[in-house]
């Protein structure tokens, strides 16, 4: 006599197999993914959702070694370079200092930094009003900001360049390394050497032979601003000569009436953030300063001591540039 559970036996079996068969087809499905044009496995997402991988960065910078997890969203900087640099790369700052209290920022930046909160001074930035605004990066300069280093890096990443000024081109780099504007930042510089490029072409034979001093006067002196400072870097970068009392290292060497041979030039260009200077009170009628060659021929041009001075930026060395153009060629 046949069992008569045998055939229910057998029919459980088959359906217990097929269950295993798909369920082991739905397991594959689930693991094997999409692969890229690596080849590598990729975990498949939503729709709509992309990866979680985050955007670490490595910085070496004035100080150590700092790490960013992700790319930073709310930055605080402390000078002007770093704020020029950063607007230009179209990333605003959630904060930036003023070189005085209550001043308001650039004025060839006022287009540029509205709802941007003022922290202090670029001397004496105000730890707490960082704070409040929660930064995941600060970015300042060790000659500057040296001393609140460590006081900073506890609110946020913080990265340093090392100087202000003659390296603006080197900060430029480093800054939009900190915010992943790499390629942006190659794109701007490529732009202000065609400019210089362009600016050399047309003074043709002009260009090795005249030399342009750079004045900054005081209420008691003249500051000479030499190579290794940002104004200077430009001229240099433009190929124009300095007079010979004006070839030396540093970022600048003092002058009063006696040394007013130092401050010759084919052309000079000065500027200053006194009301009351050297210039104005003593120089303009002295004998000495009136048979400088520049003064003779009407080739003593000032220029705005926001860019030429304290701009320390890609925008502000743009604007340098444009009076190059504007005193040596007359034109753009």
């Amino acid at each position: 006599m046949k069992n008569p559970y045998s055939k229910k036996r057998r029919l459980g079996t088959a359906l217990l197999t097929v269950v295993l068969m798909v369920s082991c087809l739905l397991s594959a499905c689930s693991t094997t993914g999409t692969k890229g044009s690596s080849g590598a496995q990729q975990a498949t997402q939503p729709s709509g959702q992309a990866s979680a991988a985050p955007h670490k960065i490595i910085i070496k910078h004035a100080m150590e070694e700092t790490t960013l997890e992700s790319t930073p969203a709310r930055i605080v900087v402390l000078d002007n370079g770093a704020l020029d640099n950063l607007l230009a790369l179209g990333v605003k700052p959630v904060g930036a200092p003023t070189v005085q209290l209550e001043q308001p920022y650039p004025d060839y930046l006022k287009n540029q930094t509205e709802g941007i909160t003022n922290i202090g001074t670029i001397d004496e930035p105000n730890l707490e009003s960082i704070a409040k605004l929660n930064p995941d990066l600060i970015l300042g300069s060790k000659d500057t900001h040296e001393k609140i280093y460590n006081k900073l890096k506890q609110l946020a990443p913080t990265v340093y360049v090392d100087t202000i000024g003659y390296t603006w081109k080197e900060n430029l780099k480093l800054q939009a390394q900190a915010v992943g504007k790499e390629a942006e930042a190659a794109k701007l510089l490529d732009s202000y050497e065609n400019r210089l490029k362009d600016f050399r072409s047309q003074m043709g034979d002009r260009i090795s032979t005249t030399k342009v001093s750079i004045l900054r006067p005081r209420a008691d002196h003249v500051r000479i601003y030499l190579k290794e400072s940002f104004s200077g870097s430009i001229v240099s970068d433009a190929g124009l000569q300095r007079p010979a009392a004006q070839q030396g290292t540093g970022l600048s060497a003092n002058a009063g009436e006696e040394q007013i041979a130092d401050m010759a030039g084919d052309v000079i260009l000065w500027f200053s953030r006194d009301k009351e200077h050297l210039l104005r009170t003593k120089l303009v009628n002295n004998p000495l300063w009136l048979k400088l060659d520049a003064v003779q021929s009407n080739q003593v041009h000032e220029v705005s001591a926001e860019t030429w001075l304290s701009g320390l930026g890609i925008q502000a060395a743009n604007l340098v540039v444009d009076d190059l153009f504007k005193v040596l060629l007359k034109s753009k």
